[in-house]
C-alpha cells in the first residue's frame, strides 16, 4: 500500500508541475480567472502529492506482481477522476462530460467531445494537451516499472524484477521516471522547433507537438492539418508519429549504437517496414484518385500518404484531410490500428511483439506437420517464446477481442448505430480516438454520432473501454477479481 501511495505522489508531483503550462497560457491570454484557478489546483496537488512523497519514501512491503498490477490500474483511474476538476472549470462543462475529456486525454485517445474549439479558452485548449502530452509519458512509465517486470498479456520482461524492497522501488521509479522525462521533453522540444520552422505558429506547435510526441490527436482550433502549414509540417508529425510508435529500448540501442542489440532487433523494422508500404499504397491510390494530383500536388501527396501511414500505424488516428481513411477499407483501417505499435512504446493496440509471436508460433506449427521430429528454434531475434508466454500471449489477444465485442454491444444498447458501435469501440479501444468519425457512415444512415453529440452513458462506455485498452486487459482482470479479493 506504501508503494502505491508512492507512486501517486510521484506522478501527482509531476502533474502539478505541468499544470503550470496551461496556467501560464491562460494568463498570456488574458484568461485571469482560468490562470488563478489552475494555479490553485497545481498548488493543492503538489502540495498533497509531495506530502505522499515524503510520508511514504523507504516505507512499505516489496513490490510483488499483485502490487503492481494494482498501481497501473488504479493509478491510472484515479488521475483522470481528480484532473476532470481542473478540465471542467476551464472548458465551463459538466463534470460528467470533463471526466470523458479526461479519460480521453491522458489515454492519448482524443476523442473530442466538445465540438468546435474556436469559442474555447486557449488556456483549456492547452491544458487539454498537456494532459495527452503527460499521459504519453505516463503510457511509457507504467509499461517499463509496473506491467514490464510482470511480463503480463506476454510482455517481454524489463530489468527491473518484480521482488525489490520498497526503498529500491521508489528510487528505481524515481530514477527511471528522470531519465525518461529528461528523453521525452527533449524530442518535444526539438519537434516544437521543427514545426515552427515549417511556417506553423507558435500556438499550433504546442499542440501538435504535444500531439505527435505522445501518438495522440488532438489539433489546433484553426482547422484541419493541412491547413496548418506546408507538406514538410506533415512530415515532422509522421517522423515523431514513428518515434512514438517504436520502443524506447530500440531508441537507446540507436542513441548508444549498440550495433549488436541493433542487428537483433526486428519489431521496430517490421514496424517501419509496413508504415512504409501501407504510404505506398495511400500514395497509389492519392495518384489514382481523380482530381486529387491536380488539386494538391505530387510531393504534397507524398507527405499526406506518409503523415496517414504513420498516424495509422501510431494508432493516433488523425487524418491529414477529413475522409482520407474512407478512401481504404473499414477493415483494413481497423486492423492496422489493432496491430498497433511496438511495446514500450506510447502507441495503443496488440503490439507487433504479440502478432509477430503468433504468426512466429504458426509457423513452427506448421512446419511440425511436415518435419515432426525437427528441432525448432523458440527464438526470433532478440526475443524467446515459450509456451508460457505464448499461452499468455493468447489470452492477451482473445479477451481484447472479447472486450470490444461488449463494448460494441453496450453501445448498440444505448442507441448508437450497430456499424458505429463497432468502430467507436475499436477507436477507443486502441486509443485512436479520431480514428472514429460519422464519415465512415453510409449515406442515409442515421444513428452515427460524433464524440460531442453522445448521451454520457455512452461516453462512460467509451471511457472504460478507453482504459481497458489502454492498459492489459489482463491486468484489469486480475484487479477486478472477485475471488483474489475475498481470499485476502
Amino acid at each position: 500500500m506504501f508503494a502505491l501511495f508512492n507512486y501517486i505522489g510521484l506522478v501527482g508531483t509531476f502533474i502539478s508541475a505541468v499544470l503550470l503550462i496551461p496556467a501560464l497560457t491562460a494568463f498570456g491570454f488574458r484568461e485571469t480567472e482560468n490562470g488563478f484557478s489552475l494555479l490553485i489546483y497545481a498548488a493543492l496537488g503538489g502540495f498533497l502529492s509531495v506530502n505522499l512523497l515524503v510520508a511514504t519514501q523507504g516505507r512499505g512491503s516489496m513490490l510483488k506482481r499483485g502490487t503492481a498490477l494494482m498501481l497501473a490500474v488504479f493509478g491510472w483511474v484515479l488521475f483522470p477522476v481528480a484532473l476532470a476538476f481542473p478540465i471542467a472549470g476551464t472548458f465551463s462543462i459538466s463534470y460528467s462530460d470533463a471526466l470523458f475529456e479526461a479519460v480521453s486525454a491522458l489515454t492519448t485517445t482524443a476523442a473530442d467531445g466538445l465540438g468546435s474549439l474556436e469559442t474555447r479558452p486557449a488556456s483549456a485548449i492547452v491544458l487539454r494537451a498537456s494532459l495527452q502530452w503527460i499521459g504519453g509519458l505516463l503510457t511509457i512509465l507504467t509499461f517499463l516499472v509496473l506491467l514490464g517486470p510482470t511480463g503480463v498479456g506476454g510482455l517481454p520482461k524489463t530489468r527491473r524484477s518484480i521482488g525489490e524492497g520498497a526503498g529500491r522501488v521508489a528510487t528505481g521509479i524515481s530514477r527511471m521516471t528522470s531519465s525518461l522525462t529528461r528523453y521525452y521533453v527533449g524530442a518535444t522540444l526539438v519537434c516544437f522547433a521543427l514545426l515552427l520552422l515549417t511556417g506553423v505558429s507558435p500556438f499550433d506547435s504546442l499542440i501538435l507537438s504535444s500531439t505527435a510526441i505522445s501518438s495522440g490527436g488532438y489539433l489546433p482550433p484553426d482547422g484541419q492539418l493541412f491547413e496548418l502549414g506546408t507538406p514538410a509540417t506533415l512530415l515532422v508529425m509522421a517522423f515523431f508519429f514513428m518515434l512514438a510508435a517504436t520502443s524506447v529500448y530500440w531508441h537507446r540501442m540507436v542513441g548508444r549504437w549498440q550495433i549488436d542489440n541493433l542487428r537483433r532487433h526486428r519489431e521496430s523494422y517490421y514496424l517501419i517496414a509496413i508504415m512504409a508500404a501501407i504510404s505506398m499504397f495511400l500514395l497509389i491510390i492519392f495518384l489514382t484518385t481523380p482530381g486529387m494530383r491536380q488539386a494538391a500536388g505530387t510531393f504534397s501527396l507524398i507527405s499526406e500518404a506518409i503523415f496517414n501511414a504513420a498516424s495509422l500505424v501510431s494508432t493516433s488516428g488523425l487524418q491529414s484531410n477529413a475522409g482520407i481513411f474512407t478512401l481504404l477499407s473499414p477493415a483494413f483501417v481497423f486492423a492496422v490500428l489493432l496491430i498497433g505499435g511496438g511495446t514500450y512504446s506510447s502507441a495503443g493496440g496488440l503490439k507487433f511483439y504479440r502478432v509477430g509471436a503468433m504468426l512466429f508460433h504458426a509457423r513452427q506449427d506448421l512446419a511440425k506437420l511436415v518435419y515432426p521430429h525437427a528441432v525448432a528454434p523458440r527464438h526470433f531475434g532478440t526475443e524467446t517464446y515459450n509456451l508460457q508466454i505464448m499461452k499468455a500471449i493468447w489470452v492477451m489477444s482473445i479477451s481484447s477481442i472479447v472486450a470490444i465485442a461488449v463494448g460494441s454491444g453496450l453501445l448498440a444498447m444505448l442507441g448508437l448505430d450497430f456499424q458505429a458501435s463497432i468502430t467507436a469501440s475499436v477507436a477507443a479501444f486502441t486509443n485512436a480516438g479520431p480514428a472514429y468519425s460519422p464519415d465512415w457512415a453510409p449515406r442515409g444512415t442515421e444513428g452515427w454520432l460524433a464524440y460531442h453529440e453522445m448521451s454520457s452513458g455512452m461516453k462512460f462506455a467509451l471511457a472504460a473501454i478507453m482504459l481497458v485498452g489502454h492498459l492489459e486487459v489482463v491486468a484489469f482482470l486480475v484487479v477486478i477479481n472477485p475471488f483474489r479479493w475475498l481470499g485476502r
